[in-house]
């Protein structure tokens, strides 16, 4: 059996040596070793909590978040993976000291059956800085312009403030955290859901991709308000000291503003008015002035259109000193319209107050209102009611009395005259 067994072995060892050299042939000849290069294979970062448990974070040099990856094997394999199947870790538990980690690449499928993964470089560069957190208060930055006629008012957010944490060298370039809202053309209040964007000291949006925010949008509603020009107004109150008077020049600095406020409210506003007692000139001898804010006299609702007025106003009162100016007028030209019913009325030679037959008027007033006034403009009627008061008498009859006249002058004018004239009464025969 033996014999059989190594009868031409040399022989039977070399068919054996043929047959896996044919093998190998068929088998490189049908499914060949081949290598694929996957590219851009994104980087994967795993244990960051070595860094973050030190307050660090960390970013990859822009050029090595990606790499390429050779992988070797089997064609049959090889055709059956996709850039999908290849991860490609950078294990932060073996962070060098200059901040290098060495990539190591692994496959989720045929990862026994693959000879080979190379990446392109073995190892990546981690910029590390300290980890910041702020916290911003969030502003609205309204986009265009609404409708002629009408302005932004006040803005309401569902969220006032965000919190940020990111890289020291970023967080520190942040001045700002703003949401954009389009008011163009807008005559009513308008909302929307917004991005919140982050700018730096020049107005220029920062780039997030390296830090985290607690919210990223936020709902935000834009009042949109009607603007109107009015006049504001005052009616001073009040009595000067006595010899002085106002002049009635009320000069009110600005004179007119611009309000903003709900259309259906402004279009019932047609000036401001200050109230009487806030102007009081009680006893005042010089132009009063006083400041006011305007804006306390405003509906609800309805404030300044303009951002530089804040509601001071200056009143100025102008007061001056009485004069006093005299008139004469003939007795002649003095009104008898209510004598007593059934009774004619002389004037006797012998009177009082009159002179020449003529009465001296002394009035009081301003300059200007004195500087006219003519004999023409003064009235003077015989008060028969005042006589039966002085009298103490309900009727008259036939007889001399003194009657005191009446003097009416111009609006703003007064008088201390007090005048007297005899008359006769005499009934009329019937």
């Amino acid at each position: 059996m033996k014999q059989k067994l190594t009868h031409n072995l040399n022989l039977k060892v070399l068919a054996v040596l043929f047959s896996i050299i044919i093998w190998i042939i068929v088998v490189n000849i049908d499914d060949p070793v081949k290598s694929v290069q996957f590219n851009d294979v994104q980087v994967t970062v795993t244990n960051e909590s070595v860094l973050t448990d030190e307050n660090l974070v960390y970013d990859i040099k822009e050029d090595q978040r990606t790499v390429d990856v050779t992988v070797s094997g089997r064609r049959s394999v090889i055709e059956d993976i996709s850039k999908d199947n290849i991860n490609v870790i950078a294990d932060l538990n073996k962070l060098k000291e200059d901040n290098t980690v060495e990539l190591k690449v692994t496959s989720n499928k045929y990862s026994g059956d693959i000879d080979t993964m190379k990446p392109e470089i073995d190892s990546i560069q981690l910029e590390i800085e300290e980890l910041k957190r702020i916290q911003k208060a969030i502003g609205v930055d309204p986009i265009g312009k609404p409708a002629y006629g009408y302005i932004e008012g006040s803005y309401s957010l569902s969220l006032n403030r965000v919190r940020i944490e990111g890289p020291v060298s970023v967080i520190d370039t942040i001045q700002s955290a703003m949401v954009q809202i389009d008011v163009e053309g807008a005559t009513n209040n308008v909302s929307a859901s917004s991005p919140i964007i982050l700018y730096d000291a020049l107005g220029n949006p920062i780039d997030t991709s390296r830090i985290k925010m607690n919210i990223d949008t936020i709902n935000v509603s834009q009042e949109i308000l009607y603007t109107k020009t009015v006049n504001i107004v005052c009616n001073p109150s009040g009595i000067p000291e006595e010899g002085y008077k106002a002049n009635g020049t009320v000069d009110i600095n600005p004179s007119e503003i611009k309000i903003a406020g709900p259309k259906t409210v402004l279009d019932n506003i047609s000036q401001i008015t200050i109230p009487s007692d806030k102007v009081n000139i009680n006893d005042q001898k010089t132009t009063y002035k006083t400041m006011l804010n305007v804006l306390n006299y405003l509906p609800s609702g309805v404030d300044s259109a303009e951002d530089d007025f804040k509601g001071s106003v200056s009143v100025s009162v102008g007061i001056e000193k009485e004069i006093n100016k005299t008139q004469t007028i003939f007795v002649s030209k003095i009104s008898m319209d209510n004598i007593p019913e059934g009774y004619s009325a002389e004037i006797l030679d012998n009177i009082e107050s009159v002179t020449d037959n003529r009465v001296v008027v002394s009035m009081w007033g301003l300059n200007d209102e004195l500087a006219d006034v003519s004999a023409a403009d003064i009235g003077l009627e015989a008060d028969f009611d005042k006589m039966l008061e002085n009298y103490n008498i309900t009727s008259v009859s036939q007889g001399v009395y003194n009657v005191p006249l009446k003097i009416v002058l111009p609006d703003g004018l007064r008088t201390d005259s007090v005048l007297k004239v005899r008359m006769r009464l005499t009934k009329d025969e019937t």
